[in-house]
């Protein structure tokens, strides 16, 4: 997908000399080569893995396949903006994170991570123990069809506003307090685009069925192989006409 800021302008045709370059390379092949990438990024595990393997969608079509999941987790890849991220509801300060509980629940050495009360205590641990700050926050995603709220945990939250849950914590605490946060947040509507991997899975809530769909992994867009894919759509797009 694309996008254009404020200021920003769609020109076609541009008689700038790259732009000649690159039609006259169009012209003479360049529209049937096979690009081949010069790298490969790793992925790494969890995550990331996952939204390596997501379907490619636009924000339209995820939200669309997300209504036909069963109760089978599916993952989505779609490139979008953040646009908006929920500070209040009905007037209310809403809590951008919460204090999780530190302790190894396994062998494996996983952390247990549930909300802990304010004294500490883990009620799934039954004692008070280590606890370490953890972002939740709902954020709305948009590209060039549609947007989408999608609740964003704290690995993909800290991607998102570029900021970890313990600089989002100090900088409330801090003189600016609240207002210096929001701040923050805001300033990041609308910057980079982002490659989001969204879970979608259906649940329960109250005996109803219900979709839950929510941002697993955040992280800026390579663009050689966006561009690649773009390219690649331009391609099967002409074939078809």
């Amino acid at each position: 997908s694309g996008s254009l800021l404020e200021n920003g302008a769609l020109v076609f045709q541009p008689a700038t000399t790259e732009a000649q370059k690159i039609q006259l390379w169009w012209s003479q092949g360049g529209s049937s080569q096979v690009l081949t990438p010069l790298s490969q990024e790793g992925t790494g595990g969890g995550a990331a893995a996952r939204a390596a393997a997501g379907k490619s969608n636009t924000v339209a079509e995820m939200r669309q396949a997300a209504e036909m999941v069963s109760s089978q987790p599916e993952v989505f890849s779609i490139v979008s903006r953040l646009a908006v991220v929920q500070t209040r509801k009905q007037g209310e300060t809403q809590p951008l994170y919460y204090m999780a509980c530190a302790e190894p629940r396994n062998e494996r050495g996983l952390l247990c991570n549930k909300r802990v009360a304010e004294d500490g205590f883990c009620a799934a641990c039954n004692r008070a123990g280590k606890a370490s700050v953890r972002l939740n926050l709902r954020c709305r995603f948009m590209d060039f069809t549609d947007g989408a709220w999608l609740t964003t945990f704290h690995e993909a939250a800290q991607q998102v506003l570029k900021a970890t849950a313990e600089e989002a914590k100090a900088m409330e605490s801090g003189e600016g307090g609240r207002d210096a946060l929001e701040a923050a947040i805001k300033g990041r509507y609308f910057q980079e685009p982002l490659q989001v991997a969204v879970r979608a899975k259906l649940d329960n809530y109250n005996g109803e069925p219900r979709t839950s769909i929510t941002c697993i992994d955040a992280r800026p867009v390579n663009r050689s192989v966006h561009g690649r894919m773009m390219l690649k759509g331009i391609q099967e797009m002409l074939g078809a006409n």
